[in-house]
Formats: structure tokens, sequence, C-alpha cells
């Protein structure tokens, strides 16, 4: 039973059951849209609920990770995106350079031994100018779709701001926001692709390049160019988090609800793409740990 409730901290177990039975069994998808809001709030509320409001040391690292993620990822993805013919799986993508960073930063920051507090400050910052920067995004280049500014905004306040607001009081308390973060991404994963399962193997044919190059390229090439210039080694993996991952539970749910289910296309196979980069990169960073664990008593030696 113990073993069992373990699979809570995996994130890459989690991640990989929630899309196969998304694919195998998305029967109760349907019936389950609903909960994609408040689980989005949930998950919102828990990953927010470490990040401090403060001024400090940190601004400059959260003005790097917030260039990463709004102008070198959102920047990409827009560039990708106008390669589309299909005027809603491009209106899916637009969506999706709006939105901020992965919720799952901050986790999977702290399980890949990262810079948290970097990635903490990031997040942050992206997260409080998120409710005027998304919906000016959208608006700018899907403004021709008719797009409801009211509906853009009170989708922000509703799955950002209020979600933000529900952390301050979650600090009070001694919880570990790990589980329910996993939760909720599960529930939110599980549903987006259980309601495009029909559509995501053709979907995969028209955006499986842009996924790719906006996940694998952008992530391998951030964690390159961060070991070029000698960066930390936290902050190198901090940096090519927030450079490769976009909160696709919170573009998927604006993208359902503003251009409709197959909006939701670009969302949801990215979520495989993301997916299978973090277990990856989590993989690789194993191998290099333990391989680093075996030499350095070799290295010693030969010191001594």
């Amino acid at each position: 039973m113990i073993s069992f409730f373990r699979i809570f901290w995996n994130s890459s177990l989690i991640f990989a059951i929630s899309i196969m039975l998304g694919l195998i069994f998305p029967g109760p998808a349907h019936s389950s849209q609903a909960l994609i809001t408040p689980a989005l709030m949930l998950m919102m509320a828990f990953s927010t609920s470490e990040i401090e409001l403060e001024a400090g040391p940190g601004i400059n690292g959260a003005l790097a990770g917030f260039a990463m993620n709004y102008l070198l990822l959102s920047g990409l993805i827009l560039a990708m995106a106008f390669t589309l013919e299909d005027e809603i799986l491009y209106q899916g993508f637009v969506v999706m350079a709006a939105v901020p960073p992965a919720v799952a930063v901050i986790p999977l920051t702290r399980l890949l031994d990262g810079d948290s507090k970097l990635s903490l400050y990031s997040e942050a910052l992206c997260y409080l100018v998120s409710p005027v920067l998304m919906p000016a995004l959208i608006l700018a280049f899907a403004g021709r779709s008719g797009v409801d500014v009211l509906s853009i905004f009170e989708t922000a306040i509703l799955l950002i701001v209020l979600p933000f607001i529900i952390s301050r009081y979650l600090r009070r308390f001694d919880l570990d926001p790990v589980p329910p973060i996993n939760l909720s991404f599960f529930l939110v994963t599980y549903i987006v692709v259980g309601l495009n399962s029909e559509v995501i193997i053709e979907g995969l044919k028209s955006v499986a390049l842009i996924a790719a190059l906006r996940t694998f390229g952008i992530g391998t090439a951030t964690y390159i160019a961060c070991g070029l210039i000698c960066a930390d080694a936290k902050k190198r993996v901090s940096m090519t988090l927030l450079s490769s991952f976009k909160n696709l539970g919170l573009a998927a749910a604006v993208s359902l609800m503003l251009f409709g289910p197959r909006a939701a296309v670009p969302s949801a196979v990215c979520i495989l793409a993301e997916t299978g980069f973090y277990i990856i990169f989590s993989a690789a960073k194993n191998l290099t740990s333990k391989h680093r664990a075996k030499t350095s008593p070799t290295l010693n030696k030969r010191r001594d």
C-alpha cells in the first residue's frame, strides 16, 4: 500500500499513466470535462504556494527565466505556428504561446536538483504579468477570430489570480505540494488527452514536428548553451525547464473555452512531447550522477 502511494511523488510515472489512460480509455473524460477548471485551480494554488512576492537578489534570474519562456519559447511557438494552414490548430498554438510556464516547473526543478529559487522567482514574475500578457498575445495574434476579451480576462483571473490568492493561505500549512500537483496534473492531462483521443493521431501528423522542436529542440539547445557559458549546474536545469515547458493544462482549457476541442490538440500533442522530454532528461541526469559517483572515488585516489 505504501509503495502504491509513492506513485503520487513520481511525476514521470503519473504523466505517462494519464496519457496512456486518456488514449486507451477516453470515455470517462467526456463526462469529467467540468473538473478541468477546479483541478487547474488546485494545481496552480499548490504550485505557487512557495512563491515569495518579495523583490530581492533573484530578480535578475527571474527576468532571465521570463525571457526564456515568454520571449524565446513563445517566440518560437508563434513563428512555427505561422506555417500551419489549419486556422484552429494555429489558434491553439497562439494560446500555448500566451500562457505562462508549466506549473510543474517548480516541482520538476526540485526533482531534478535544479535551482528552485530561480524557478520560483521566474514563475512568480511570469504569473504576475500573465493576466495582462496572456489576453494581449491572444488578441494580437488571434484577434481576427472574434475573441471575447472579457472571457479571456475572466479565465486569467479564475485560473491564475484566484489560485495565487488561495496559495497565500496554503503557505500557513506545512504541506508537500507535489502529490496534489501530480494528482491535478494527472486529471487535467487525462481529460485533455481523452477528449482529443480520436483526433490526436491526426493531430500528430500536423503538429508533431512543431511539438518536438518547441520541446526537445529548444530544451536541448538551452541545456547545451548554458553549459557553454559556464552556467551553474542547478541554474542550467531551471533554465532548460523554463525554456521548454508551458502550462499546457491551462492552454488546453483556454483553447477549449475559446476555440473548441480541436484547438486543444496542439496542447495534447505537446503534453506527450513534454512528458517524453522530462523522462529522458531525468534519466540522463540520473546516469550522469551515477557516472560521477563512480568516477569521484577514482579521482580522489589519484589526487591522494
